[in-house]
């Protein structure tokens, strides 16, 4: 016979598992209810912004302003989960460690040998705003975005003028160039004629806008385009509902300067292995190398894995193949794959791909500049 004790220990771990199997089903929504700030965006007191000519407020500046070939105004992705308050401080020692730990070496990592980098620190918007586009995330992002507009407007004013420049950002970082491109490049022949790309990663990029704001900055479609938008946002299979997701908040910012949801709209996808636009499937083997460059210093660079996944451009999002090094992978656990990834899948590609740009813009500026200075009774390139 079994005794009511046991019974009670039969039930009882009965009652665990299935909470554990609860917990886990449900992973994501305890995640982001933990994440939810309970103050509303009006009362939260934001904190102080940041004086970009003091030294402190940039991740990133480089030792010498004119090293390189070209420019690099980078903004780093979300390092910043809170409950408590809608935008980060500049002294929060946890977002500021996974800034410098994880974040800006593979994110900024590959355009260090192109030239100068530049990344700001800035009040970013607490990670729970990325899933709400109710009042409070949006203000949370638009506050986030006057402090990079402030940041770029210093990089361009201590910059060496007429030099090549890129922009690069990462998750919010990149809805933050979006803005940069549509308020201060688009309008702007000087700017847009030093642009070698723009890459947005991690952060869809409606393709109606290339239409509108952005008709003078097209989509990259080739290895050799300048002045153009790359932009892909890379999952592996298991990440279905991440997937759709991003399909469905795509965000554009309008001439009032606010941000405007684009509800289920086509987004950008170029491929970081073939650099083009198409849906067709690119081999592993011309992948130049995923790698990982946590914990090392900047200029530092890690090896490349090559041939570590391929990759097809899937209705707006970028499939990849499972990496076999598990260090490559994705982790799903209570909202690990929303934060700062330990490694960057294309890391050796976009570091071949900015390079390229680079020299194929200034290949260009040399051509356009013959043709200005060539009469128009000269038999020289028009």
């Amino acid at each position: 016979m079994v005794s009511w004790r046991t019974s009670f220990s039969f039930a009882a771990l009965a009652i665990a598992v299935l909470l554990a199997a609860a917990a886990v089903m449900f992973q994501d929504n305890i995640t982001l209810f933990s994440l939810n700030p309970r103050t509303p965006f009006q009362t939260d007191t934001p904190p102080p912004p940041p004086a970009y000519g003091a030294r402190g407020a940039w991740a990133l500046w480089p030792d010498d302003l004119a090293a390189g070939e070209a420019d690099v105004f980078y903004v780093h992705s979300t390092t910043f989960a809170s409950s408590k308050r809608w935008n980060a401080p500049l002294t929060d020692n946890i977002a500021d460690a996974a800034l410098r730990q994880a974040a800006a070496p593979n994110e900024a990592g590959p355009f260090m040998r192109i030239g100068a980098v530049y990344g700001p620190r800035y009040r970013q918007a607490t990670l729970f705003s990325s899933f709400t586009h109710k009042f409070d995330g949006l203000a949370a992002r638009e506050l986030a975005y006057k402090d990079v507009e402030s940041a770029f407007l210093h990089f361009l004013a201590v910059r060496p003028a007429n030099r090549p420049f890129i922009l690069a950002g990462y998750g919010q970082g990149g809805l933050h160039v979006l803005g940069l491109l549509q308020y201060h490049v688009a309008a702007n022949e000087g700017l847009r004629r030093h642009l070698a790309a723009a890459y947005i990663i991690r952060q869809g990029v409606p393709v109606s806008i290339f239409d509108q704001a952005l008709r003078t900055i097209p989509p990259c479609a080739s290895q050799t385009a300048v002045r153009c938008v790359i932009s892909y946002i890379d999952l592996e299979s298991g990440f279905e509902k991440e997937a759709e997701r991003f399909r469905q908040r795509a965000l554009i910012w309008n001439a009032a300067g606010a941000l405007t949801s684009l509800p289920n709209a086509k987004i950008l996808c170029v491929n970081p292995i073939s650099w083009t636009i198409s849906d067709q499937s690119a081999d592993p083997n011309e992948h130049l190398g995923a790698a990982s460059a946590t914990g090392l210093r900047m200029r530092e660079t890690p090896p490349p894995i090559a041939a570590a996944t391929g990759a097809q451009c899937r209705d707006g999002i970028l499939a990849v193949d499972s990496p076999q090094q598990k260090f490559l992978q994705r982790r799903h656990w209570f909202g690990d794959h929303w934060r700062p990834q330990d490694f960057n899948l294309f890391y050796h590609d976009l570091a071949a791909d900015a390079a390229r740009r680079v020299e194929n813009l200034n290949m260009r500026l040399a051509s356009e500049a013959v043709d200005l200075s060539a009469s128009p009774d000269d038999n020289g390139p028009k």
